[in-house]
């Protein structure tokens, strides 16, 4: 979807670095992000969260009532 709209993300990466572009391709390993006159190659495993620039999910309305596959796994024990 955000690949064939054009659509503008923001990629966060592990250590809290912000980039913004859009999504020009992908494969197993990396994504293409294009800013600009230029383009970068991402690692995938460098990258934390890509969210679309204008804030809301294209997937999924706020609105909308999660799927029971939504909830976030919890981690049980004591923690120390």
């Amino acid at each position: 979807m955000l690949l064939n709209d054009k659509t503008t993300v923001n990629v966060f990466l592990v250590n809290g670095i912000r980039l913004s572009g859009q999504l020009a391709a992908f494969d197993q390993f990396a994504v293409l992000l294009e800013s600009g006159p230029g383009a970068q190659l991402v690692f995938k495993h460098a990258i934390s969260t890509v969210l679309p620039a204008n804030g809301r999910s294209q997937a999924r309305d706020p609105t909308e009532v999660p799927v029971s596959g939504d909830r976030p796994n919890r981690v049980r024990g004591r923690v120390r």
